[in-house]
């Protein structure tokens, strides 16, 4: 699906490193030549790797500062990315900066597609209240060295993993299945999964009373 995506001389803008979006630009580049800025995905600068990978395969690329992102997006074709799940409704929790990078592209009216396998689509939705509690707080060593001891007890570090995104700041889902709108994703939920694995704190409940009823 690269193929139809993808077109000649096109610039793309991609986040951090995600293995499916460098393959599905490097399959595109065996008939399309084009050129591909990655934001280096701060703190853990995954942008570094995916960058690195690219450039190998023959692709030519630019890696910028995530700060950076806003003043050049105006001149991206669209945007690609990977994601770390999907959920139910078509909004993302992806790595911390895609909200922001893809806020920007819908300011500039950007297309944005999100590669990601069926694996990551989840049958659940993130409520307002719950958007934190899905998060992951990473250790603070990225932003502020273990090395810097004295300053660990003046400063709050937070280094959260990812992002929310809604589900209106993308356009497209392309999967191992082909591409998807995400109203579509509904569909594939029910497909995918029965109803009762929508809820899985439910699930988790249930399994702790049958747990509960065989001692």
């Amino acid at each position: 699906m690269a193929l139809e995506h993808i077109h000649a001389n096109e610039v793309i803008l991609t986040y951090g490193h995600s293995n499916t979006v460098r393959d599905f630009l490097l399959h595109g580049r065996k008939k399309r030549n084009f050129r591909v800025v990655v934001c280096e995905s701060g703190p853990a600068l995954k942008g570094h790797k995916m960058a690195k990978q690219l450039s190998s395969g023959g692709i030519e690329t630019t890696l910028i500062p995530d700060s950076a992102a806003f003043a050049i997006i105006h001149a991206v074709n669209k945007v690609i990315i990977g994601t770390h799940t999907i959920m139910a409704d078509g909004a993302l929790r992806a790595l911390n900066g895609t909200h922001q990078l893809l806020l920007a592209a819908k300011h500039f009216a950007i297309p944005v597609i999100v590669c990601a396998a069926l694996y990551k689509l989840s049958p659940t939705h993130v409520c307002s209240y719950d958007e934190d509690a899905f998060n992951k707080i990473v250790g603070p060593e990225n932003m502020l060295s273990f090395s810097n001891a004295s300053l660990h007890s003046k400063v709050l570090v937070s280094n959260p993993e990812f992002d929310y995104v809604p589900s209106n700041l993308t356009e497209l889902f392309i999967t191992n299945t082909g591409g998807h709108t995400p109203s579509y994703l509904y569909r594939i939920v029910s497909e995918l999964y029965h109803p009762l694995d929508y809820n899985l704190d439910n699930m988790c409940v249930e399994e702790k009373e049958d747990e509960l009823e065989k001692t």
